[in-house]
Parts: structure tokens; C-alpha cells; sequence
């Protein structure tokens, strides 16, 4: 550790050690399978984040789509009161996620 990174406080150093780790972020991730929606608030202070994840994604082949969400905070998907970005983002996932995952529907008894 370096003598200006030992004057950060430590919620900062843990902030970048936990970005560093594939499992707690996706920048770092090994598996870059998709398809893949990366939504970027752009008051978000990891949105360069996000904006790279989505690039490293087209770049390995991945097919990904970048959406970003002018003016809305971190954490605006769990304020649709307050962000007025967030019921369209919501709308925008939730219709994603049908597209691409399947699921097996069964009739109530049957396995």
C-alpha cells in the first residue's frame, strides 16, 4: 500500500479492494457470457463502471446493451418515488429478462 492510499479512509480502500474482486464486481469478471443489459445511472459515481463493463462485454463478443439513465442517482431502481428514471429502467429490465431467460411452466401437481 502506498503512503497516499494509507491516508484514504478505509470505507475508500475497501470500496476499491471489493471492485478489484470478480465475485462482488462484474468489471472484473472472468465469465463474460451474456446476453447482457448493463443500466447506468449517470449521477452514479461507478457509472464509468458500468459504461466499461459494457464495452469489455462487446469487445469479448458478448452481445450486451448499454442504457443510461440521465440524471438518476445510485440506488434509483429501488426509488421509483423518488426517480422518476426508475419505472421506465424497470420496464426496460423486466422486458429484457423475458426475452432472454426461459423458464419451463408446469401445471400445479406435476414435476
Amino acid at each position: 500500500m502506498n503512503e497516499v492510499s494509507q491516508r484514504q479512509p478505509w470505507g475508500i480502500r475497501l470500496l476499491h479492494a471489493v471492485l478489484r474482486e470478480p465475485d462482488w464486481s462484474a468489471m472484473t469478471a472472468d465469465d463474460l457470457d451474456g446476453p447482457a443489459l448493463v443500466v447506468v445511472p449517470t449521477l452514479d459515481p461507478l457509472a464509468d463502471h458500468g459504461r466499461r463493463y459494457a464495452e469489455r462485454l462487446l469487445e469479448s463478443g458478448t452481445p450486451a446493451r448499454l442504457t443510461e439513465h440521465p440524471g438518476a442517482p445510485h440506488a434509483f431502481l429501488g426509488m421509483p418515488g423518488l426517480a422518476p428514471q426508475a419505472k421506465a429502467a424497470r420496464t426496460e429490465i423486466t422486458e429484457f429478462l423475458g426475452a432472454h431467460l426461459k423458464t419451463k411452466s408446469t401445471k400445479v401437481g406435476e414435476k
